[in-house]
């Protein structure tokens, strides 16, 4: 199953190749992992299964080092090449393993075996990526040993990405970023497509925060207005005013939203509740305008009781930060990405998500970069957007994965 094109980008083709050969003759194996990984689908902070399979299939390699915690069931595996105590550094390939509550309605025949779990962001994609790249740097050892530059080749299965405060700030606690010289991570993208992929310079997904909010006042009857605290309409209001925030307080040019998700209030049609309760998200591209919003956010609150004679209790909830790719990682990740999509596949310009990643933890340790990948079908009726019931993803393109992440690996050598 050779799916790799033409490209004269490549600094190490000849050791690509043979990685390349190796995912190409496990092709069915590798698959088959797959579809194991999507029938058995695990939510955040679950993924034993999930972890005890994917060691199951590694536990009997050679070169290689295992890495566990007790506090979660992401892990780590490196592929030592050099006993000089990581001072050569090693870089990080970071796949992320938890599912959905989500009803699968692919109709596969490896459809989730559990009911409302299901892998509908793809990462049961990423954890066979980097278990074919893994198996292809094992299979290849020699020729990897003899020409990279690095102590180390880490493969990192990181769990919760889904929930935050996720897995990544977990390990990255238990050392998986030490002597580590640069990190990288990949996700699919239905809005891309399929042998498609997009990897730029700086912030490529944002900050994201909660917010929970609860405003209190006078209940009363609604016949009788003026002698309560109409708290529903000081909460319509106040939603419609936060939005201000970003149109009229902050640039244009910096990508930002607050939205509010959920407004609950009231127990019966005439009367005027005391209490509103309202939650949502608070999203940004840039560091300092993530701050700023909060603060302009509180402001927005504490003015509207001011005006209408209530009170309020606001918390908020820090997120993951902004994901941000650095310069000289995407450097390093553009020719693996373009030897086996082709050239002229991989964009250097595309839209940001708002969306948010705890693979930021590891951009603020080490150099990195973070690539979207596209999946998206030629056939809109069948294009489905992450998170959906009926996402998934073809084979080629997870074959096209873990050759990305193979020739990732041989970026390091020469």
């Amino acid at each position: 199953m050779s799916t790799e094109k033409k490209t004269g980008v490549k600094k190490n083709t000849g050791l690509y190749k043979l990685a390349a050969a190796h995912i190409d003759s496990a092709a069915e194996t590798i698959l088959n992992f797959r579809r194991h990984l999507h029938a058995n689908p695990e939510l955040s902070e679950e993924e034993a299964e999930t972890k005890n399979y994917i060691i199951a299939n590694i536990a009997k390699k050679e070169y290689i080092k295992l890495s566990e915690f007790e506090d979660t069931f992401g892990f780590w595996v490196d592929v030592i090449f050099k006993n000089d105590g990581y001072a050569s550094g090693a870089a990080v390939l970071r796949a992320d393993m938890d599912a959905l509550p989500v009803i699968e309605e692919t109709g596969l025949d490896f459809r989730s075996k559990i009911t409302a779990k299901m892998h509908a962001c793809g990462h049961d994609v990423h954890m066979t990526a980097l278990y074919g790249a893994l198996c292809a740097v094992i299979d290849n050892y020699d020729a990897f040993k003899n020409s990279i530059n690095l102590s180390a080749l880490r493969f990192v299965f990181q769990a919760a990405e889904e929930k935050s405060p996720g897995g990544a700030s977990i390990l990255v606690k238990h050392g998986v970023m030490q002597n580590v010289k640069m990190a990288f991570g990949l996700h699919v993208m239905p809005n891309l497509p399929s042998g498609a992929a997009a990897l730029m310079e700086g912030p490529v997904m944002a900050a994201v925060d909660e917010f929970e909010l609860e405003i209190s006042g006078r209940g009363g009857h609604g016949a009788k207005p003026d002698e309560a605290d109409d708290l529903i309409l000081q909460a319509s209001e106040l939603i419609s005013g936060v939005q201000k925030i970003i149109s009229r307080k902050t640039s244009p040019f910096i990508p930002a939203v607050i939205s509010f998700c959920t407004f609950h209030a009231g127990s019966a049609r005439n009367i005027l509740p005391a209490r509103v309760n309202l939650s949502g998200t608070i999203r940004s591209l840039d560091p300092v305008t993530r701050e700023a919003l909060k603060v302009k956010l509180e402001h927005a609150i504490k003015s509207s009781c001011a005006e209408f004679g209530t009170e309020y209790n606001l918390r908020l909830i820090n997120g993951y930060p902004v994901t941000i790719n650095d310069k000289k990682a995407v450097e390093v990740f553009f020719p693996a990405c373009e030897i086996v999509l082709g050239k002229g596949s991989v964009l250097r310009e595309s839209d940001r998500s708002m969306g948010s990643e705890d693979f930021s933890y590891y951009a603020q340790k080490a150099p990195s970069a973070f690539v979207f990948f596209g999946c998206g079908e030629k056939d809109p009726a069948l294009d489905y957007p992450l998170h959906h019931p009926r996402f998934n993803v073809k084979d080629a393109d997870i074959i096209n994965a873990a050759k990305i992440f193979a020739a990732l690996c041989a970026e390091f050598c020469g």
